[in-house]
């Protein structure tokens, strides 16, 4: 009888502590894709295709910059150089420890770099499919990972993790209630992305392909869709070029430099 009881405790005790253990495992995951793909800096030239529901096609032309700061954070600028009428639109993004990131936008036909407030991030980035908030390094800190299971996808096994803004403040400055992630099992990359709305509905799948193993451990989509599955809208990034650890200077990714144009 002591044994069956002890057992039963046993037993009581695993399956307790069986969430907590996802999880950790779901967190664990995430930071391991953080470790493994990030370059000391990193330049790409996308061209942009926008698809309205009516297939009406916008074309542009963007180049991205990142770096990692010694502290492992990130910065990254967005500039657009085509067409002519959106040239020299740009977005800096300065990743923060706490998940609350820092954005400025720069337009250039108000000369004006604007800070983007906590609540403006939910917004669409400049006629894209794309959210402010979905352009910024995966913010860890900002969001509670949980394990959902596992699913193949183009034949190549994945986790499944779920990810919910932290607290209440990030819930309301999100665009989302939560998010799916399908992290590659054999090379810890995420390959899909799932996007949920404010009362749960799915509203938007974004799709990375034409994965590349760029140097070591380092992976990269060549091709990355987002898919706006309420309104039928698409945004489609091509890569034209990429260049890793380029010597990029930290005084790039300043809003003096966001605001230079032609640069």
């Amino acid at each position: 009888m002591k044994r069956t009881l002890a057992m039963l405790g046993v037993v009581l005790v695993v399956a307790g502590s069986a969430p907590t253990a996802w999880a950790q495992s779901a967190l664990a995951i995430m930071q391991k894709q953080r470790e493994l793909h990030r370059a000391a800096d990193e330049q790409e030239t996308l061209a942009v295709k926008i698809v309205d529901r009516r297939g009406a096609i916008k074309e542009r032309r963007l180049v991205r910059y990142t770096a990692t700061a010694p502290d492992g954070l990130s910065k990254v600028l967005v500039r657009f150089v085509a067409p002519r009428d959106i040239a020299n639109t740009g977005l800096l993004i300065w990743e923060a420890r706490n998940g609350d990131d820092d954005q400025w936008l720069y337009l250039p036909g108000v000369k004006k770099v604007k800070r983007i407030a906590a609540s403006g991030k939910k917004n669409r980035f400049l006629g894209t499919d794309f959210s402010f908030e979905d352009l910024r390094p995966e913010a860890l800190a900002a969001h509670r990972y949980e394990s959902a299971g596992s699913e193949a996808i183009d034949g190549q096994d994945c986790w499944i993790i779920e990810a919910v803004p932290a607290t209440e403040r990030q819930a309301a400055d999100s665009g989302y209630s939560k998010r799916r992630l399908w992290v590659r099992k054999d090379i810890t990359q995420i390959v899909k992305r799932e996007f949920y709305d404010a009362k749960g509905r799915l509203e938007k799948v974004q799709t990375d392909r034409r994965l590349v193993n760029v140097k070591g451990p380092l992976w990269r989509a060549d091709e990355i869709e987002m898919h706006d599955v309420q309104s039928n809208g698409r945004t489609i990034l091509t890569l034209e070029k990429r260049a890793l650890d380029a010597g990029l200077k930290d005084s790039l990714f300043t809003e003096t430099e966001l605001a230079r144009e032609g640069s």
